[in-house]
């Protein structure tokens, strides 16, 4: 396993009052058996992914409420804590909630206010270093155009900048039964991983979302299933 260094706030944050949720299970040291699975995953992911220089993920679930805002929160900070500079990019534009897992000091813009803006770096709506090695970019609120501001130039090449800024990227997108904005998403990094729940998921539609990401050029590394 790798060698975990304890994470701390970053130096000057320590007044901004991110305010952490219980489920955050890899940085609030609780429920020991998802901690472990989802450091199971973070190896998995190293051994696999990242040390073949893959530098980004999608997180990509077939319907609601399987967990994947929970497992790509889980997974950022697990990265982090074994030194993996890491930006989670909260890319659900129709129902964001990476702000229930990380609650900023103040309400945040993010992926909405830079596809909207014009020539915006995206680093000036990163909130860097939230903890040791974490970043975070989230949705900024509701977008009533989402599919058109992913579909855009300005989404890829968002993407494109942050896969050269940080180690490793990860996007938790919405589920594919509400649209296809995780495909989009998936097909710009190149890579998803497929979050399922155990007595939820439904073989049939987790085979249906893989047969789409395929078709649509991402390829799969692998799924983690949540329990029920």
């Amino acid at each position: 396993m790798e060698q975990e260094t304890p994470l701390q706030p970053a130096p000057g944050s320590e007044n901004l009052r991110y305010e952490f949720s219980p489920d955050l299970v890899t940085l609030m040291g609780q429920r020991p058996e998802e901690t472990e699975a989802i450091r199971t995953a973070r190896t998995h992911l190293i051994a696999r992914h990242i040390h073949d220089g893959r530098r980004g993920l999608a997180m990509c679930a077939a319907t609601k409420g399987v967990g994947c805002t929970f497992t790509s929160a889980n997974l950022a900070v697990s990265l982090a804590q074994v030194g993996v500079a890491t930006l989670l990019i909260d890319g659900n534009l129709r129902e964001p909630s990476l702000e229930t897992f990380i609650k900023p000091p103040s309400p945040a813009v993010g992926l909405k206010q830079c596809l909207e803006g014009d020539g915006v770096q995206v680093s000036a709506f990163v909130h860097h270093e939230v903890i040791s090695n974490l970043s975070l970019l989230y949705a900024g609120g509701v977008s009533q155009n989402a599919q058109e501001a992913l579909a855009g130039g300005a989404f890829k090449a968002l993407i494109e900048r942050c896969l050269r800024d940080f180690e490793f990227t990860i996007v938790d997108t919405p589920a594919a039964s509400l649209c296809a904005d995780g495909i989009r998403i998936s097909t710009i990094i190149g890579y998803t991983l497929i979050v399922a729940r155990a007595n939820t998921s439904r073989f049939a539609e987790l085979g249906n979302l893989a047969s789409q990401l395929r078709e649509d050029g991402a390829q799969i590394v692998g799924t983690i299933l949540n329990e029920g």
